[in-house]
């Protein structure tokens, strides 16, 4: 009966994990929120977010998984999603709503179905890997106890749960079928577990004469306007660049006003007053500073010398005595409230022992809510009006970018990709709605010139063919040396007689695997592979390489230790094999994907 008290106990938990699990499926198939959307026959929605082969995702459906993967996040994390996490996460949701429903159209047309007694195989044959980690079923070592996991079965009283497993399994069994066909044809030779052995572990030495193109000096008067035109006209397609877009923008920035400043300033006061009547430091560095890595130790700094603090905060330190408890001190940082603990000088330098706490100065609650007010009314006039005339009427005056490319990338703006893409769908001369963007403040832009894709002139990459035809001259010229210095070699002895008649400089590397990196070479696959296909004292022939020509000779390749091997090549081929399925799966997706016809709308709505 005790298995039983605790799966009831911990029924919420458990629920919570299978949502997550099948939340998505459920969601795109239309069990939660919004309409069916298999029913939707052509056109688009007003509210769609995405669109995938014509099949519309609603807004309603898309932000109820956003928002399940966001709480997901959050208990994980223990944080708010934000910056390049927040970016990434967004992308994440994206990438996970098409794969699912990119695939359960597969599903349907293939007419891929999960029978009755399938999903009861792998409930009381094949538990799925989310109930054999289940603790509720495991024993006393951790390990999956079957009886335990039968004696759950049997019971009545778990019926609701045993019936949501049942939905889930009903809706990830085709995915998984699918998933099966597609890895049923990969296989690992015996061939390949080998050679990804000797790949790992066979080494070899060689010494090598390297003929540097940097050395070749090509003056400008060398290279013709005839050459440059010749390669601009052979090589247009290197200067081809998509459409390019120019906007004018206001940030309504997020500044902590002169009212936050002083109530930050008061409030390490009233800190600074708790210390002193007795209130223990590192306890409250531990509850109020903003550093978190010192406050987590009760705000101890460790011992500093000059030069590794700011300077006012470095000034307070080195200025107050043992046992003085100094501020608010102001620097970029905010206000801190220093306690000097203990002071010395070693190897002829002053170093003091500190603990602080720092108070970051934020705009408050009704900064934030009046700059936001500011923002929104802005973008109500400018969508009356125009963005020009409404800059005029509130006399504002707005920053304009260089034209940018859509990577994501806005100048003056850094990464923001969803503002990006909206940039990318929008009018000339229309005023955007208000995006936020974290901490920095209320963004509102007009979309003033678009730059149509196509080839560079000339003129503009000019100066970049010339270095590029300049650099193959030089590649020629190392070649060409290279080539005249293997003809006058005639033995295995000569090579390094003539390259000290001759003042060149043969290297040795140190033994190196076909997988490795080589000092001085780098991981050069025509270096590498040409070292591991020489006999011994076998001098290659002239090697083109990432940085310029080698000659080759070996000094010695070691030969694989066969006991070893064999030990290994199970393990080797379980892990050839995985890599195998991965890089399959991953192609036939991304096959998959490439083929349909996809409309990302997220940047109307997020």
């Amino acid at each position: 009966m005790a298995i039983m008290n605790k799966m009831r106990e911990n029924t919420h938990v458990i629920l919570f994990i299978l949502l997550v699990l099948f939340v998505l499926s459920m969601t795109i198939g239309g069990l939660v929120g919004g309409a069916d959307i298999t029913s939707i026959l052509s056109g688009h929605k007003p509210d769609m977010v995405l669109s995938v082969n014509d099949e519309d995702i609603s807004y309603d459906q898309y932000s109820n998984i956003r928002q399940q993967q966001f709480e997901n996040f959050r208990q994980q994390k223990q944080k708010e999603p934000a910056g390049y996490e927040l970016q990434q996460l967004e992308d994440q949701i994206f990438e996970s709503v098409v794969r699912d429903v990119l695939i359960k159209q597969l599903i349907d047309k293939m007419g891929i179905a999960v029978s009755r007694n399938e999903i009861k195989f792998h409930i009381f044959e094949n538990p799925p890997e989310f109930l054999r980690s289940n603790p509720n079923f495991a024993d006393s070592t951790g390990k999956f106890d079957i009886q335990k996991y039968q004696a759950a079965l049997s019971d009545n009283r778990n019926n609701n749960y045993w019936l949501m497993v049942e939905n889930y399994l009903a809706g990830s069994l085709p995915f998984e079928k699918i998933h099966q066909e597609v890895l049923s044809s990969v296989f690992v030779t015996d061939q390949e577990v080998r050679e990804d052995f000797i790949k790992r572990n066979q080494k070899a030495k060689v010494k090598y004469l390297f003929f540097d193109p940097n050395s070749y000096k090509i003056e400008d008067a060398e290279i013709t306007e005839k050459e440059i035109e010749n390669y601009y006209k052979k090589n247009k397609e290197e200067y081809h660049e998509g459409e390019k877009r120019k906007i004018q923008y206001l940030l309504f920035e997020l500044k902590p006003s002169e009212s936050d400043t002083n109530e930050i300033k008061e409030f390490a006061f009233s800190l600074l007053d708790s210390i002193k009547q007795g209130v223990n430091f590192g306890d409250l560095a531990k509850n109020y500073s903003d550093d978190g890595g010192s406050a987590v130790n009760g705000g101890d700094l460790g011992f500093f010398e000059k030069g590794m603090m700011v300077k006012p905060f470095e000034e307070a330190s080195f200025t107050a005595k043992k046992g003085d408890v100094v501020g608010p001190v102001l620097t970029q940082h905010g206000f801190h409230i220093i306690k000097i603990e203990d002071k010395k000088v070693e190897d002829g330098k002053e170093k003091v022992k500190a603990r602080h706490i720092l108070l970051n100065i934020k705009p408050s609650r009704n900064t934030i809510e009046t700059v936001r007010d500011d923002a929104n009314y802005f973008a109500e006039v400018a969508a009356e009006e125009g963005f020009s005339q409404a800059v005029i009427n509130e006399h504002l005056a707005p920053d304009t970018t260089i034209f940018f490319s859509r990577s994501g990338f806005l100048p003056g703006l850094g990464m923001q990709k969803r503002i990006s893409d909206a940039v990318f769908n929008a009018k000339v001369g229309k005023a955007s709605r208000v995006y936020y963007i974290e901490d920095r403040g209320y963004l509102i832009y007009e979309v003033t010139e678009i730059q149509k894709e196509g080839t560079k002139p000339l003129a503009e990459v000019e100066a970049m063919i010339k270095n590029t035809i300049r650099r193959e001259k030089q590649i020629e010229l190392a070649g060409a040396d290279c080539r005249k210095f293997r003809e006058k070699i005639t033995s295995p002895e000569s090579f390094e007689t003539l390259a000290a008649q001759d003042s060149l400089k043969i290297e040795e590397t140190d033994f190196f695997a076909m997988s490795g990196f080589i000092r001085g070479v780098g991981k050069d696959t025509k270096f590498i592979g040409t070292a591991f296909g020489l006999s011994q004292d076998e001098i290659s022939g002239p090697v083109k390489g990432t940085r310029g020509y080698y000659l080759i000779k070996l000094v010695e390749k070691q030969e694989i230790n066969e006991s070893l091997f064999d030990l290994q090549k199970n393990a080797l081929k379980i892990d050839l094999l995985d890599n195998k399925r991965q890089t399959a799966y991953s192609n036939w997706y991304n096959d998959l994907k490439e083929k349909a016809e996809i409309i990302d709308n997220r940047y109307k709505f997020f």
